[in-house]
């Protein structure tokens, strides 16, 4: 079968589809190439239908089936009493449940960008997702780190202190907050690139700019706080152990191997959200180019003349996708077998060889190994 080459891509017949005959009658600028725009509005459709719709898929859903299973892990092991600190499993769980909730909304945004019906909604659930997850994770990781300080500094204060139900207050709060900067992010987030369609009236230079800049900054800075915080704590705890204070101490030093353990996860973290901290750096320096792509409806000319700009776009947020995408997989992995006795407990569980008569009338398990010297004195702590 002949198909009917129009005249504007006589000069690149090799690259034209029959479904780019909707191209011809587009209006382009002069110095505009049909030919390069054709080549780059296939390059952003292959990416869009071939990389970006099946390799974060594949990812999200081998990421949402670990964090469920270490989900259930803990619930279980939390029901029977077989967890070693309830206070430090609260903040796991609370990051697990996390980054559940934010695969689970990428599944949408992934669907509408498959569909290509990414509007403001879309954009909003996208800017949401990454914002959420990130200050959730930043909160869980700040309170884990003074957990594990208090633990080993001042375990009398952290043996009258810390308790669970103030732990799942200050989870809960973490939240709220959470949700309520997220918001506020999606919202006037996406009115950055879909200005015309937003609910929320924004100019560019007194709105969008100012915005964008400020939102970027804040997460920049919360972001090296974050990591500045655990480094000052971890420095004083290493302190203490090289001053020869923990060395006859078997629980303190198994609260910094658990501590040393949380560097790990850190690093999970510090790689998971870098690449958001960029992407919204390059985003703030070509918001006003980034821009054109929201402004006025989706034609198929609008997507012709900027399939360039599409395919950029996916890129940085492909790129973004993956790398928080592989640390959600990592984090729970790096849990489950930096902890002996949980690995161990769960194993036993999955293979039965734990009946349920050994759960009958459980004895709680504290916070803490406890045990007394001749003079009645507390002097072991450990976290888990």
């Amino acid at each position: 079968m002949n198909i009917i080459i129009p005249e504007i891509f006589q000069n690149c017949s090799y690259e034209f589809r029959p479904k780019d005959i909707k191209y011809a009658q587009c209006n382009i600028s002069m110095d505009a190439d049909p030919c390069e725009l054709l080549k780059g509005l296939h390059k952003a459709k292959d990416f869009r239908t071939c990389v970006f719709a099946v390799i974060p898929l594949i990812l999200a859903t081998f990421a949402i089936l670990i964090n469920i299973t270490y989900a259930i892990l803990i619930m279980e092991l939390w029901r029977r009493r077989k967890l070693g600190s309830s206070t430090y499993y609260c903040f796991l769980l609370s990051r697990t449940i996390s980054s559940i909730i934010a695969l689970l909304l990428l599944y949408f945004v992934l669907i509408a960008w498959k569909l290509e019906i990414f509007r403001y909604l879309s954009a909003a659930a996208f800017i949401l997702i990454g914002s959420l997850s990130f200050l959730t994770l930043a909160g869980t990781y700040v309170a884990m780190t003074i957990l594990f300080y208090l633990a080993i500094m001042h375990p009398l204060k952290y043996l009258y202190i810390v308790t669970v139900t103030r732990c799942i207050l200050v989870i809960s709060i973490l939240w709220l907050l959470s949700i309520a900067f997220s918001l506020f992010v999606g919202l006037f987030g996406a009115t950055l690139f879909y200005p015309e369609t937003a609910p929320i009236y924004c100019s560019f230079d007194h709105c969008q700019l100012p915005t964008a800049i400020f939102i970027v900054c804040l997460l920049s800075v919360f972001f090296i706080a974050v990591i500045a915080f655990y480094l000052m704590m971890l420095y004083f705890i290493h302190n203490r152990n090289r001053a020869g204070l923990l060395e006859n101490d078997i629980a303190a030093r198994n609260n910094v191997r658990t501590m040393n353990k949380l560097s790990c996860n850190m690093i999970t973290f510090i790689i998971g959200s870098l690449p958001i901290i960029i992407v919204g750096i390059i985003a703030t320096i070509n918001l006003k180019k980034l821009a054109v792509l929201g402004l006025g409806d989706k034609s198929p000319c609008k997507t012709f003349q900027h399939g360039r700009l599409f395919l950029q776009v996916e890129i940085l947020a492909f790129i973004a996708v993956i790398v928080w995408m592989l640390a959600m997989i990592i984090d729970p992995i790096i849990n489950f077998f930096g902890d002996p006795k949980f690995k161990n407990v769960s194993w036993r569980i999955c293979q039965k060889q734990i009946p349920f008569t050994d759960f009958q009338n459980p004895v709680v398990t504290t916070a803490f190994a406890m045990r007394k010297d001749e003079y009645g004195q507390i002097n072991k702590f450990s976290v888990l």
